[in-house]
């Protein structure tokens, strides 16, 4: 009976370890990364007017840009419903779901850095292709994610000075 144990036990950790690290799914999450880059390259090469350069401002909007929609993407409650097929949201907890592809999936909208390398490349494809459509669009995520630092930075001033009250009143 404890081999019949034990290799419950091995089947159990072999699944659990198969399900949270599908490699062929993040190979192909790799693969479509750099097919969406080299069909980039081809259509930048085509087009009529593209920029030609990233100025330092262009590259400031970016960097905000980036930051709020991986931010949006990945925990803003607004997005809950575009994460629900891929994302377990329930008691207070986040977890992938499923396994194979919609796990890795689920894994890449979870992690805000991960989903920032998408968002910043779909970004810069924009910026480069059509500029005159990017820039305001990226102008208005900057002066969001401006004003997301801007409240965080605040609510850490907050929680010092209330904290230090609290510390002196005692």
């Amino acid at each position: 009976m404890a081999t019949t144990d034990q290799e419950q036990e091995e089947r159990t950790e072999s699944e659990t370890l198969h399900g949270e690290r599908s490699y062929l799914s993040y190979t192909l999450l790799i693969v479509l990364y750099q097919a969406l880059f080299g069909g980039f390259v081809l259509l930048y090469r085509r087009w009529r007017h593209p920029l030609e350069q990233i100025t330092p401002l262009d590259l400031t909007l970016l960097g905000l840009a980036t930051m709020r929609l991986s931010k949006l993407v990945s925990e803003d409650e607004i997005t809950a419903a575009l994460r629900e097929p891929f994302i377990d949201e329930s008691g207070g907890t986040k977890q992938p779901k499923g396994h194979g592809m919609r796990r890795s999936l689920g894994k890449l909208v979870l992690c805000p850095i991960c989903t920032g390398t998408w968002v910043a490349a779909f970004l810069s494809y924009a910026l480069h292709l059509s500029p005159r459509y990017a820039r305001p669009f990226l102008a208005i995520m900057a002066a969001s994610g401006i004003s997301q630092t801007s409240d965080a930075f605040l609510s850490l001033a907050y929680t010092d000075r209330d904290l230090l009250r609290k510390s002196t009143d005692e």
